[in-house]
């Protein structure tokens, strides 16, 4: 039986043909899972992409895998269904693929995805494999089971590292899934993104304003500059698995950086101590002792993975040669009647706003599997093309290198916001600086002549007060949320609710009230249990924020704090915190028109001249 394996992951894609092995494709066994829309309509993937994106970086997505959860993708001034970036993959791999069987048919193609996928996910995968013309039997299978396809029939547990999370699997001597878990804000791409800020805090000092034009480019040529860089550091990082120390090439006026592997592994420990502490804790939710660890996903090459999961988890990990091709071999010896998949959905990543989504999404497919009508022939992508019905032009499969910021989560909640580019803060306006400035020195004349003026309203509740403050009024406020509050219940449109709703996260509990405003904004208004929860909540949600951010303090109403907010898509999220008090807010937007064009500073604004207590 001729088998095929696909493994599209968020970096790359590798395939296994039975009777063959590892396929090469575009120049090796793994291919960057990158896209890039040309001007003509042209849809390229794998390492030409990598080239095409120093031209134009906005027509460049180095994971759209990331994506799942939305309709399409915006490369250029096209909005590209996410199905036909996923199809133009497969369709790379195809055409690699079809000169090996020499006329022949595949009888299954195999297609692995995360085990927490639901039908939904699942389904988008299947539709993009027919969409590049797969033909036969597609069968998906996630990845632990075919990892553990390898490791005998014994129990065992999967430590996938991968580009964009880090996920862990407990399975039973027979392949089933006992207990998983992951951490949105661990995986390839973190430890890029925190090499980056490492060299930031040692070189931007020469250039502060060329530095940030790294961070946040405005030109061609700036983009182009963050990419090499990018380049250069995971570059860094592989080298860094061998060698004790490496240079780094800077894009000037910076001069090169030399990077130890103990620097390396300094920044990146606490994240793997936090991996093994959720593969202890799922291994004890399974109820069974796991006899190997399998490392899977190209992060498992660093030394310290093994060592940090032996010293914390008592078992010497399993680390195969080749823990990036690892996934698709297991898939091409499980066995079907092993395969059980997940019956629902989990939380989305992210929602888009209806209004934003205009392209049609492929449906899900039931039934026998539908070749794509525009192609013939057994596996038809070589040189044929698939119509994009926002783009015109054929799309070909060509080359990709993968290079994007993560998405962070709190490890707490699961979830994240998907922001596309690193994680920077933005100034804020000139304003802003002023009236915070303002604000302070009113804070401190205030402390010098007295408690006089500290504030106008009287019985405001003190900080230990706060932590026992349980009596609600008719909106659902206590003593203390109102006093966060201001007067924003003035104009009512506030109810109590039994937890804090955020898209793609977990709800948040805690003592809530949720507040429509107008225009779009709402927000809400958490009691938690303690100030450290608090702040964690509030840590959580600011460091998902993977776009530019705006950041400043703010004062009034006998508090004082801090406030985050980012954008993407059209929605608009504001984060604030009152200092020692265990509460928090949260502002959200959704642009009904003009999406592209709500930005973080317009958050800000409304944030302070609208929901931030006054004196």
């Amino acid at each position: 039986m001729r088998v095929l394996s696909v493994d599209l992951g968020t970096a790359n894609t590798v395939a296994v043909l039975s009777d063959h092995g590892v396929v090469d494709v575009d120049g090796g066994p793994t291919m960057p899972s990158s896209v890039y829309l040309d001007e003509d309509g042209t849809l390229l993937v794998g390492r030409e992409t990598e080239r095409r994106s120093r031209q134009d970086p906005s027509r460049y997505e180095a994971n759209p895998k990331r994506h799942i959860d939305k309709a399409t993708i915006k490369l250029g001034e096209q909005n590209l269904p996410v199905n036909d970036a996923l199809a133009a993959i497969y369709a790379r791999v195809m055409e690699a693929v079809t000169p090996l069987l020499q006329g022949a048919q595949l009888d299954e193609i195999r297609l692995t995805h995360p085990a927490e996928w639901g039908p939904s996910r699942r389904n988008k995968l299947l539709s993009s494999a027919r969409l590049a013309g797969m033909t036969g039997d597609l069968v998906p299978v996630p990845e632990a089971i075919a990892v553990a396809s390898l490791g005998g029939g014994r129990p065992l547990a999967v430590y996938d590292f991968g580009a964009d999370t880090f996920d862990v699997s407990v399975l039973d001597a027979e392949h089933r899934i006992l207990a998983d878990g992951s951490l949105s804000d661990v995986g390839g791409l973190d430890i890029d993104q925190a090499l980056l800020e490492h060299i930031g805090r040692s070189v931007s000092h020469k250039d502060p304003a060329g530095w940030q034009r790294l961070l946040r480019p405005a030109t061609v040529d700036d983009h182009r500059a963050r990419l090499g860089l990018r380049e250069e550091l995971r570059l860094a990082k592989e080298d860094l698995s061998e060698l004790p120390q490496v240079e780094v090439l800077m894009p000037e006026p910076f001069e090169k950086v030399v990077v130890t592997r103990g620097e390396l592994e300094a920044l990146i420990r606490p994240s793997l101590i936090r991996s093994a502490e959720l593969l202890i804790s799922t291994v004890r939710k399974a109820g069974v002792t796991p006899e190997h660890v399998y490392l899977v996903g190209g992060s498992c090459r660093m030394p310290l993975v093994a060592q940090v999961i032996a010293e914390k988890v008592g078992i010497v990990p399993t680390n195969p040669d080749h823990p990036e091709t690892i996934v698709a071999s297991g898939a091409q010896v499980v066995d079907r009647a092993t395969i059980t998949l997940k019956a629902e959905d989990d939380k989305p990543k992210f929602v888009e706003p209806p209004t934003v989504v205009t392209a049609p999404v492929s449906p899900a497919v039931s039934g026998p599997h539908q070749v794509n009508p525009n192609v013939s022939g057994p596996n038809p992508v070589i040189s044929g093309s698939y119509p994009n019905p926002n783009v015109s032009g054929p799309y070909s499969a060509s080359g990709s290198y993968p290079v994007t910021a993560p998405y962070q989560v709190n490890p707490n909640v699961s979830g994240s916001y998907p922001m596309n580019f690193p994680q920077q803060q933005v100034p804020k306006k000139d304003n802003k600086k002023v009236l915070l400035g303002i604000g302070g020195a009113v804070v401190v004349l205030a402390v010098v002549i007295g408690a006089v003026f500290a504030f106008n309203r009287p019985n405001l509740p003190s900080a230990d007060e706060c932590k026992n403050d349980v009596t609600q009024d008719g909106q659902g406020f206590t003593k203390c949320l109102r006093q966060l509050a201001g007067h924003v219940p003035d104009g009512g449109g506030c109810e109590k609710a039994d937890s804090a709703q955020i898209t793609g996260m977990e709800e948040i509990k805690g003592t809530v009230v949720s507040c429509t405003i107008r225009d779009g904004y709402a927000v809400q208004y958490i009691l938690t249990d303690s100030v450290t929860g608090a702040e964690n909540n509030a840590e959580a949600i600011a460091k998902s924020f993977q776009t530019d951010r705006v950041e400043a303090d703010w004062t009034g109403n006998g508090l004082e704090g801090n406030y985050r907010a980012a954008t993407s898509s059209g929605t608009g999220v504001l984060v604030f915190t009152a200092k020692g008090r265990p509460m928090f807010g949260i502002l959200t937007k959704t642009a009904e028109e003009n999406a592209d064009e709500l930005k973080p500073d317009e958050m800000a604004d409304f944030f302070e001249k609208s929901v931030q207590p006054g004196e």
